[in-house]
């Protein structure tokens, strides 16, 4: 399908939801910092959503040259809902030239968890599930990018008391692969388990764990981080297993914890890749992260049901809320004598309502195998509902 059919797919959805709302004689329409329609017998539902985020780097570097410059993120459109007994998600991004498809699946609650199918998160790592609108710095962590996060599949998930749980099969690809890459790209499985003790909103302690297998096609895998930014010059090789199939598993330890104005995160990967004629490829990462909240009755939240981070909801007051963060991550490549990158990431979050975020960090990072030492000033500009 060539972009310009995703173009017109996207119209006749939209058109269809403005349609029902003038002709459908019993609806409810809420834009109450969003827009939403739903059938007053509850047979259907449709929420549109949207993001944007608008982004500027500027680095500073003695030894790989990177360049600065302004650039949209993210630029997603989508609509979720329900249909009888069925949920789903539509959403596109289009901050490139082609829209790329994200999220596009069914879901429907099927005995004790929820059933899922199609392209969706995979359910391993706490940073990587938490969304890029709720996220507390600008970059995920080194943890969070060395994972799979959207793959086509079938996942099950659910949560008893304060026991959450999820489990997955999927292909190594993304819908935006296209016809680029067979459909038999590799496949994998992940299972998470996690528990809240108590999950408050201002008080939450999360503990959890996750393990993903994967079999790449015969192009093999690997994952390549980059020290700061988005800048796609100087990448950290994590580890690299090309020219046959290889077989990866990670393991990721995951904490969290919100007191107040202050919450804190943390994550321990570890993970290897295999193949039948390459050495083994170790690696290992893990980073934290604390957090506090200037303004008072703003602090994170913990997403029980998820069993993951949501920013900041300001209290209504006219200044807003602001948020202070820090990050210190560590990366390694086992079988690689130097192979170690550490970052510091320092922000200043801004909120002046729910739906629209500020944010500035400051990164430095050091590549330890070529001496790369590289600085970044970013910021963002951010609405989203």
């Amino acid at each position: 399908m060539t972009t310009s059919d995703w173009q017109r797919l996207k119209i006749g959805a939209f058109s269809a939801l403005a349609l029902m709302s003038t002709s459908a004689a019993a609806v409810t329409i809420d834009t109450d910092g969003k827009l939403a329609i739903s059938a007053d017998d509850g047979s259907f539902a449709a929420r549109l959503s949207a993001r944007v985020h608008a982004d500027a780097n500027m680095y500073s570097s003695d030894v790989i040259e990177r360049d600065s410059g302004a650039f949209i993120r993210r630029a997603r459109i989508g609509v979720s809902g329900h249909v009888r007994n069925w949920s789903y998600n539509i959403t596109f991004d289009n901050a490139t030239d082609a829209a790329d498809l994200k999220d596009a699946y069914l879901a429907r609650v099927l005995g004790p968890g929820r059933l899922i199918i199609g392209q969706f998160k995979q359910f391993q790592g706490f940073e990587e599930l938490t969304s890029s609108n709720d996220i507390a710095l600008i970059e995920r962590s080194h943890v969070s990018n060395a994972m799979t996060a959207r793959a086509i599949g079938v996942g099950y998930h659910g949560r008893s008391g304060d026991i959450g749980w999820a489990v997955s099969g999927y292909n190594l690809r993304e819908a935006a692969d296209g016809g680029s890459r067979a459909t038999d790209d590799g496949f994998g499985a992940v299972t998470r388990v996690y528990a809240a003790p108590f999950a408050e909103r201002d008080r939450a302690l999360h503990i959890g764990a996750s393990f993903a297998w994967e079999n790449s096609d015969d192009d093999g895998a690997g994952v390549r981080l980059r020290p700061a930014g988005r800048s796609n010059d100087g990448r950290f090789q994590l580890f690299d297993i090309t020219g046959e199939r290889a077989e990866v598993e990670r393991l990721n330890l995951e904490l969290a914890g919100v007191l107040g104005p202050l919450a804190a995160q943390a994550e321990w990967l570890t993970g290897s890749a295999d193949a039948d004629n390459l050495p083994s490829d170790d690696f290992h990462s893990y980073y934290g992260q604390i957090s506090y909240a200037l303004s008072a009755g703003a602090p994170r939240l913990y997403d029980v049901g998820q069993g993951r981070m949501r920013k900041p909801r300001p209290d209504g007051g006219s200044i807003g809320a602001f948020e202070l963060v820090a990050r210190y991550q560590y990366a390694e490549r086992e079988n690689v004598p130097g192979a170690e990158l550490t970052t510091m990431d320092f922000g200043v979050n801004y909120y002046p309502n729910n739906n629209v975020r500020f944010m500035l960090n400051y990164s430095m990072a050091e590549d330890e195998l070529v001496g790369d030492e590289p600085d970044l000033l970013s910021l963002r500009a951010q609405l989203a509902f």
